[in-house]
């Protein structure tokens, strides 16, 4: 099993989408250097040293061999291809390979420890172009971050996913068109003990009517990404997790979507940690696409999922 992740944010554009492409918008950017340290409290950081400003995917695929994959779109790296992590626990190794199509990036993956599960968060610093990705044991707490004070900082002023977002290199998405809906009574809006709007997602559905690909759209309150992950095996399937997230009473916890690539769509609320994790059920044997895209003023994220041309698929 394969996987091709895209991932599209745009913001004040309501559903218009620009037309030029993020190949057309980045130059060459050479890797300096791949470092790896251990920290004090276990956690492990890998960090990449730029020439210039990038805007890498990442993602992460479960199962037998985890892994988190980072692409760097126009981008070269001339050191050695793969780098042993004697004294990691959490990232075993680290791979490298230089793809020049459908477009020419450079592909690190991380070899992830199978026990105990890995998480990861990953940052960029424009100051000195180093994007860096932390790894932390699922078992173990990750650090908090702070702001300049030392307080805690609050899931609304971390820096969102938009700042890690990258357009797709083959064209621009096709904005799903929404079916009417019938006039409904408006949800209930939660409300947290500061006052502050709940994070809400409002109700999902599925479109197989593009000839872009099978679309699931999930509609929320405000601008809140989940974290895609992959898991293959003999059931492929994709998780979105909403952290913190509240379930609409408009949500159909299971979809049966009967598609050419997705089968079922269900859908969970977690306590322990607090999420709603909505798992996409796919068809076997097959190697997948899956394009994200976040229409900002419309709340509204899509996944996108196709199957990859042959000659396309992840090596």
């Amino acid at each position: 099993m394969r996987w091709l992740f895209l991932l599209v944010a745009f913001a004040g554009m309501g559903l218009s989408v620009p037309s030029v492409t993020f190949a057309e918008t980045i130059n060459t950017v050479k890797i300096e250097s791949i470092t790896h340290a251990v920290g004090s409290e276990g956690q492990e950081t890998v960090a990449f040293k730029l020439s210039g400003p990038a805007v890498p995917r990442i993602f992460s695929i479960k199962g037998d061999n985890p892994r988190v994959v980072i692409d760097f779109p126009g981008s070269k790296y001339l050191g050695k291809n793969g780098i042993p992590l004697t004294d990691g626990k959490l990232a075993t190794a680290i791979r490298i390979g230089l793809h020049q199509t459908p477009e020419q990036k450079t592909r690190i993956v991380i070899d992830l420890a199978k026990d105990p599960v890995v998480r990861y968060t990953h940052d960029y610093s424009e100051a000195d172009n180093t994007f860096t990705v932390e790894l932390t044991s699922e078992a173990g707490e990750p650090q908090k971050k702070t702001d300049p004070a030392g307080r805690p900082q609050s899931p609304k002023d971390l820096p969102t996913p938009e700042t890690s977002a990258a357009g797709p290199l083959d064209g621009k998405p096709v904005p799903p068109v929404l079916p009417k809906r019938e006039t409904k009574q408006e949800q209930p809006v939660q409300e947290t003990g500061n006052g502050a709007v709940s994070p809400q997602l409002l109700e999902i559905s599925f479109d197989d009517s593009s000839n872009k690909g099978e679309m699931v759209l999930f509609h929320l309150n405000d601008f809140h990404p989940p974290a895609v992950s992959a898991v293959e095996k003999e059931n492929p399937r994709v998780l979105c997790d909403f952290m913190e997230m509240e379930l609409g009473t408009g949500v159909q916890e299971n979809i049966l979507a009967n598609g050419k690539y997705i089968h079922r769509i269900h859908t969970t609320k977690h306590t322990n940690p607090d999420k709603v994790q909505v798992v996409l059920e796919l068809s076997p044997d097959r190697d997948y696409d899956l394009q994200q895209v976040f229409f900002k003023n419309d709340n509204l994220f899509v996944l996108i999922v196709n199957e990859l041309p042959p000659g396309n698929a992840d090596q």
